[in-house]
């Protein structure tokens, strides 16, 4: 059993029924994909979870969209264009905040190498920049609060910019990630709307407790958000390793949400990205949907506290907000997430929190016995936060059962 129909879990049962195994995947939602949830209420498909391939050289998930026949069309989120109370900063004053920001992130990096297990980011931050600066808190809140969907206090300093990255660009799925999650999902097994409870395990086998009665299997593989494993509202019998529930409470689990806004025409610069300068945005940025929707339409990103304390927010508050901070027209359309609200999410992923270190992701991923075996982007410290390292640990786990 595979507990969870998100990438990570429909990795590890796509590779292990290749193999000739039984598997059956329980999935507490009524859809498939996890954080990956393409939404097509605008006419056109819209990922509100994950949205890029991260690196197309050597990722598997670029053979994986070849073979779903999935397009890709990169994003230059380098190609930005700026906005402070309403006016359009010029391309010389991005050019010269993207120096200071590379020069600070240099640094930064620098600091890490001899940061203590506790140090934040904040930390180092108050050490190498002006923080009163209002084109700096933009780069922070573009470049580190809505990469890792957590603010710089909460960011371990010592193991900062530590994970690895695929070359190539960053491209997103005009037909959503809809597309690779039905490829995976072909002639699988998979019970919608069965919440799992409680997992008892020893070494004879494995019952779960869901909504819909027991399940017993041989052996199951658990892919749930680490904020639900935070949450507890999974019990294991018998409790796990003070070890693995040590690194569970250590580890972060960021939250980064999306607004999108649908007009009748487009009234912003033709630019990828659009920022917006300032101390109290309510999105640092906003992805230019017309790249690849070909519709007017705009994705905002708001993540840590900002997007936190704005899923108390009515959708129609979020999207006048929005609205305001562009001065633009009223939209024909809008869609608003709240990760952290959704009880099967409790955020959006995993980041290396401080006091917390990538080791402890990997006893995440240590199996409990031979029976209960754990997969998820939280589960491997390379590529956290990512739809690629979801699917790397289901495959992983996959292998382990195959041996």
């Amino acid at each position: 059993v595979v507990v969870g129909a998100g990438m990570s879990g429909l990795a590890a049962a796509r590779r292990l029924a290749d193999a000739g195994m039984g598997v059956t995947v329980l999935e507490a939602r009524d859809r498939l994909g996890g954080r990956t949830w393409t939404n097509t209420s605008l006419g056109v498909p819209i990922d509100l979870g994950g949205a890029w391939i991260h690196g197309t050289e050597n990722n598997p998930l670029t053979e994986l969209a070849d073979r779903a026949g999935a397009r890709g069309v990169q994003t230059d989120f380098d190609g930005a264009a700026i906005f402070q109370d309403g006016r359009e900063l010029g391309p010389q004053v991005l050019q010269a905040t993207v120096k200071r920001w590379q020069r600070i992130t240099s640094e930064l990096v620098q600091l890490s190498e001899n940061a203590g297990e506790d140090e934040s980011v904040a930390a180092g931050l108050a050490r190498i920049a002006d923080m009163t600066d209002p084109l700096i808190q933009w780069a922070v809140s573009s470049e580190i609060v809505a990469e890792y969907a957590a603010d710089p206090d909460q960011l371990s300093l010592r193991w900062f910019g530590n994970e690895a990255a695929f070359g190539g660009g960053d491209v997103i799925l005009p037909g959503g990630y809809q597309q690779l999650i039905q490829h995976l999902a072909r002639d699988l097994t998979i019970r919608l709307g069965t919440e799992v409870g409680k997992v008892v395990y020893s070494d004879s086998g494995v019952r779960l407790q869901t909504s819909e009665g027991p399940v017993d299997a041989d052996r199951v593989i658990v892919t749930i958000p680490l904020g639900v494993l935070k949450a507890g509202t999974i019990a294991f019998d018998p409790p796990l390793p003070d070890q693995k529930q040590a690194a569970i409470e250590r580890l972060g689990f960021g939250l980064l949400d999306k607004v999108v806004l649908k007009f009748d025409q487009p009234f912003w610069p033709a630019a990828d990205v659009i920022g917006l300068v300032g101390s109290d945005q309510p999105v640092s940025m906003l992805i230019n949907g017309e790249t690849f929707t070909g519709e007017p339409l705009l994705v905002g990103l708001r993540g840590g506290h900002v997007a936190r304390g704005r899923e108390a927010l009515t959708d129609q508050d979020s999207v006048a907000q929005v609205v305001a901070a562009l001065n633009a027209p009223t939209p024909t359309g809008s869609l608003v997430t709240r990760w952290a609200e959704d009880p099967h999410a409790r955020g959006s992923y995993s980041f290396i929190a401080a006091g917390s270190s990538p080791e402890d992701m990997n006893v995440l991923a240590e199996p409990v016995g031979e029976r209960l075996l754990f997969a998820g982007e939280a589960t491997i410290p390379e590529f956290f936060a990512t739809v690629h390292g979801a699917y790397l640990s289901g495959v992983r786990e996959a292998e382990r059962i195959l041996g």
